[in-house]
């Protein structure tokens, strides 16, 4: 089944501000990181893979589930037939006190 895709403002912005971060270490790191967001996004609206709930409660309670970037993960929620990427986040940070 392939899903719509929509990437809300926050995250176009949050994705932004982390390509601009890693750009200060190479263009290289910043293909990279867009590369596997591009790879984790087809893999999810191609259907292959849904990954799990997130880790909180009141995130998983309103369907958030997250994808791995390298250091970083992304939110995201299906519903009817849409997948929609609402944040991006480095891996350490608490993102539900964020969202």
């Amino acid at each position: 089944m392939a899903y719509k895709v929509v990437v809300l403002p926050t995250a176009v912005a949050e994705r932004k501000a982390i390509t601009d971060y890693l750009a200060n270490f190479g263009t290289s790191v910043v293909a990279s990181f867009l590369d596997e967001y591009e790879h984790q996004l087809e893999l999810i609206v191609s259907g292959a893979v849904n990954y799990g709930l997130s880790r909180f409660d009141e995130l998983a309670r309103l369907g958030y589930r997250m994808a791995p970037v390298n250091n970083y993960l992304f939110l995201y929620v299906i519903e009817d037939e849409v997948v929609t990427v609402a944040h991006f986040f480095h891996q350490t940070q608490n993102y539900a006190s964020l969202v």
